[in-house]
């Protein structure tokens, strides 16, 4: 298979994308969102420059943040699962919704705040690729309010064969490319959106300095990615290092520890 090099979940190729091309970025959103792009009628991209210095940064997010007349909307991609991203994502969508009020404004001027995530990886006990939350009542299932609303879209569990009909499907299929067969079987779209965004993908992987760019970067999320796994690696191994310090203070003999220290998860 012939890989590309440029993916368009890296997240440099992500911002890229999207960044440097409203309408289709527009018509990404109307697909998550389930409206016609023609609902949206306002959209600023906050945060579109990417700068050089971003590249090689190890946990730099590069998302993207857009206010839409009353909404306004995180959106990134990420490649690993450090385990915590639940939680990261109600972060994200906090700090969004508290940054939206200004001085003196009324709590009723807070907008409806969106956190949607494409993650490279299964997040959910689900076989759904779409996962939507929102704040509900437990027992009555009331809506608390509409203001809160974090999208999960696990690319892993797209399926093979994409219903044609499934706008966001066709996104999902281009977002998690990583080979020119991927790119040719959406070729057979009629949804001109999806085949602007083909092009502008050939048109990175023939860029040469662009190529360089996603190389460094995806060199720092692993690097990223490695220092995490070894942070754990090294809490882990100290804990059991105090554990068995403790054990030994209580008594214990040295065949019961090691039986215990066996039976553990490494």
């Amino acid at each position: 298979m012939n890989k590309l090099a440029v993916k368009p979940k890296v997240d440099l190729a992500f911002k890229k994308i999207f960044s440097e091309n409203h309408d289709l970025l527009k018509s990404l959103l109307a697909a998550v969102l389930d409206i016609e792009p023609s609902e949206i009628q306002e959209m600023k991209l906050e945060n579109t420059e990417i700068l050089p210095e971003d590249i090689n940064k190890k946990f730099c997010r590069l998302d993207l943040k857009i206010k839409m007349r009353g909404r306004y909307v995180d959106v990134e991609v990420q490649l690993n699962d450090h385990g915590d991203f639940q939680s990261r994502a109600l972060y994200y969508w906090a700090r969004l919704f508290s940054e939206a009020l200004g001085s003196g404004q009324d709590y009723n001027m807070l907008p409806e705040t969106i956190v949607i995530s494409f993650v490279n990886f299964s997040l959910f006990g689900c076989s759904e690729y779409h996962s939507n939350f929102v704040l509900k009542e437990k027992t009555r299932n009331e809506i608390l309010t509409d203001k809160l609303s974090l999208h999960f879209f696990e690319l892993k569990k797209i399926p093979k064969e994409i219903d044609e009909d499934k706008k966001i499907e066709w996104w999902l299929k281009l977002i998690s490319a990583e080979t020119y067969e991927d790119l040719s079987y959406l070729e057979k779209t009629k949804n001109q959106d999806i085949k602007t965004a083909l092009d502008f993908v050939g048109k990175l992987n023939a860029d040469e300095i662009f190529k360089k760019q996603i190389e460094m970067r995806e060199d720092t999320l692993r690097n990223e990615h490695s220092a995490l796994n070894w942070a754990e690696r090294r809490g882990k191994a100290e804990g059991q290092q105090q554990m068995i310090a403790a054990m030994k203070a209580n008594g214990m003999s040295d065949e019961e520890i090691e039986k215990i220290v066996r039976s553990m998860p490494q």
